[in-house]
């Protein structure tokens, strides 16, 4: 039995360095940490046309440093709200966000993107959220909220918020709930009058 076994391994060890010819080897294959570059992603840039609740549309574009705002860029800063009308600490947070609005509304707005499917919230349902929150800023609906949540690093949580400069550079994420004044030194930051 154990000659059997000894034959049946010098077999398959001759057939294993027989058959691993170096000439039948294609080098460019093997790694080589040396010639070898690491894996880049490659930014792709996408241009976004949200649907505010009142039909109007904001149109922006992400960049390799932020999101460029069409009709805010180099006027104000913009502090984007992904938000849910049913996330207990989203509601919580409209008193501040509003306040922070009114106090820097020359430099900065405020865009809320509902993160809720459209059959889920009908835009009638989000008018009425409006109107019971007094929100003053707004609020955009439809399938491209969804795509600029996943622009910006596959939003998977609420309350997320994402501050932008006047020139579009991405300042500071905010996850759950802030205060106004954590708000406020990135706001001023924001708006060069940091």
């Amino acid at each position: 039995m154990k000659i059997k076994y000894i034959f049946a391994t010098l077999i398959t060890a001759l057939f294993l360095f027989t058959g691993c010819d170096s000439k039948d080897i294609d080098e460019s294959l093997i790694a080589n940490a040396k010639e070898n570059t690491p894996y880049e992603e490659k930014f792709v840039s996408q241009t976004f046309k949200l649907t505010t609740t009142d039909g109007k549309i904001i149109e922006l574009t992400n960049t390799p440093e932020g999101l460029n705002f069409k009709d805010y860029k180099g006027k104000k800063a913009i502090l984007v709200d992904v938000f849910a009308t049913w996330c207990p600490p989203c509601i919580k947070g409209i008193p501040v966000l509003k306040e922070l609005r009114e106090k820097y509304k020359d430099d900065f707005e405020i865009v809320s993107v509902l993160f809720e499917k459209e059959e889920d919230k009908p835009t009638s349902e989000v008018i009425e959220f409006i109107k019971q929150y007094g929100i003053t800023y707004p609020i955009t609906v439809g399938a491209e909220n969804f795509k600029l949540a996943k622009a910006l690093g596959d939003v998977q949580r609420i309350p997320e918020l994402f501050l932008f400069s006047k020139d579009g550079e991405f300042v500071k994420k905010f996850l759950g709930e802030s205060e106004l004044e954590t708000y406020e030194k990135f706001v001023k930051m924001a708006i060069g009058k940091e």
